[in-house]
């Protein structure tokens, strides 16, 4: 698959992917705490490299992105980066989708639900 270049990392990003893994928030360690435990029904890897970008959570098979946005994320020049990030990755054929952090604490249910639709949508699309 065309993709699968991507889905290696890179040993130079180590250091930085397992920081960020010790260093999750309280809602990134939430949402991974139900997508690990297979509620979702397919496997994804959480801190992971995409060419330069690390990204939150990563699913393989259907090139779907999840990341998880702080308060940093309202800042006007995290905003601009946050979009070319995305235009990139979304350039390169994958789906990327964005939860806050306050969703993720405070409507758990709603975002797993919606990432399984998301998920269902993409699985359609590879048939």
């Amino acid at each position: 698959m065309w993709h699968e270049k991507h889905f290696k990392n890179k040993p130079n990003y180590i250091w930085r992917r397992k920081g960020l893994r010790t260093r999750a928030t309280k809602a990134e360690q939430r949402l991974w705490y139900f997508i690990r435990k297979k509620q979702i029904d397919f496997v994804f890897r959480r801190q992971f490299q995409i060419e330069r970008y690390i990204v939150d959570f990563y699913c393989n098979e259907l090139k779907l992105i999840i990341e998880v946005d702080g308060s940093i994320h309202q800042l006007p020049a995290t905003k601009e980066h946050d979009v070319r990030r995305q235009k990139f990755l979304e350039s390169l054929g994958y789906t990327v989708v964005r939860y806050t952090n306050a969703q993720v604490l405070h409507e758990i249910d709603a975002v797993l639900y919606h990432i399984q639709k998301v998920c269902s949508v993409l699985k359609s699309q590879l048939r």
